[in-house]
């Protein structure tokens, strides 16, 4: 169906779903942490979003490699597509890790981390949608908005892991969470990056 839009179009609608992909992806997330009791099938549905998140990089290569003329340098279609592609496995590796490592019981941690990535994704759909109309102000300030939801992040890991070490626990319980933490606040430092990539190209064409 891609390949009936005007080259232009293709891009932008790619990358614009490729996006609207990542919020489904944070919101099954999120619907996930919330029990932790059907993680498995959460896992299983992340994994065919990831699948398909492959198939839009995919188009946006393909696209690349036969158009002369592109609306964007190459070079920056190219690192929109790897970052959000960098974003969507980081969602899938941590449900993956939830599963493979067992972790049983959800925790307010799990939840906010999944919150502000569900935040994050949805500015960066209404960032890539501001791209195709040049609206260039609106991704300024939802740049911005991430931002600040990363700094939350890392605030969130910093404590998150710090609670690990109040009390004694079981040692493989605190490493499984401590990582998966950490995992955690690094999604939000690739949302981040790919926010300032964007930056980057407003700076370019604006």
């Amino acid at each position: 169906m891609f390949f009936s839009r005007s080259k232009d179009s293709v891009f932008y609608q790619t990358l614009v779903e490729a996006a609207s992909n990542i919020v489904e992806a944070t919101q099954l997330f999120r619907q996930n942490v919330e029990t932790l009791e059907h993680k498995e099938e959460y896992a299983e549905k992340l994994k065919e979003l990831e699948n398909k998140g492959d198939e839009y990089t995919h188009i946006l290569l393909h696209e690349l490699n036969q158009t002369f003329i592109t609306p964007m340098d190459r070079e920056d279609i190219l690192q929109l597509a790897v970052k959000l592609d960098d974003v969507l496995d980081g969602v899938e590796a941590c449900a993956s890790r939830i599963v493979y490592c067992h972790v049983e019981k959800t925790t307010p941690y799990l939840m906010q981390f999944a919150e502000i990535l569900e935040r994050s994704a949805e500015f960066l759909q209404e960032s890539f949608i501001a791209l195709e109309k040049r609206d260039f102000t609106s991704i300024r300030k939802h740049s911005v908005e991430i931002n600040l939801l990363e700094n939350q992040a890392d605030r969130l890991m910093r404590e998150s892991v710090g609670s690990l070490f109040e009390e004694p626990k079981d040692p493989i319980e605190l490493i499984k969470m401590k990582e998966l933490y950490e995992k955690l606040e690094g999604v939000s430092d690739t949302t981040e990056d790919l926010a300032n990539v964007l930056e980057s190209v407003v700076m370019k064409y604006a």
